[in-house]
């Protein structure tokens, strides 16, 4: 191979990684926001079946940009597990849902994962206790 044979590979390949690594990073923080948006949307879910099997209301309330909790109503609300949001991402709610008994919830409530980006995803309960994420 001559050296214009091996400069022009060079290039072509050097081409093709500059054009390939934004779109791998945007995959790359899409594929954790999702994951962190799947990781509370099964919290939420965990919560509601611990409503259902236990025959006790269950809630989930953000208490901190980064923290989150499963609480118990035990007369009064207990905390039953504390979590966090993955390292760099934070969480919001517009409301804390309560599950029932039956598996209904209210209020209905909007919780939102932010990535670092500034991107988001939406995970909506609405009152039957359906678990969505947008």
């Amino acid at each position: 191979m001559t050296l214009l044979e091996s400069s022009v590979t060079i290039a072509v390949i050097s081409i093709t990684v500059v054009v390939a690594v934004p779109s791998l990073i945007r995959a790359r923080e899409s594929y954790e926001l999702e994951s962190a948006a799947r990781q509370v949307a099964g919290n939420l879910q965990s919560a509601r079946v611990k409503a259902v099997s236990r025959n006790r209301d269950y809630r989930v309330r953000v208490t901190s940009q980064v923290t989150y909790a499963i609480e118990r109503e035990d007369p009064t609300w207990k905390n039953d597990e504390a979590l966090l949001v993955p390292r760099g991402f934070h969480i919001t709610a517009n409301a804390s849902p309560q599950f029932h008994r039956r598996g209904n919830a209210s209020p209905a409530a909007t919780f939102i994962v932010w990535s670092p980006s500034g991107r988001s995803k939406m995970i909506v309960v609405n009152i039957t206790g359906r678990i969505r994420i947008q």
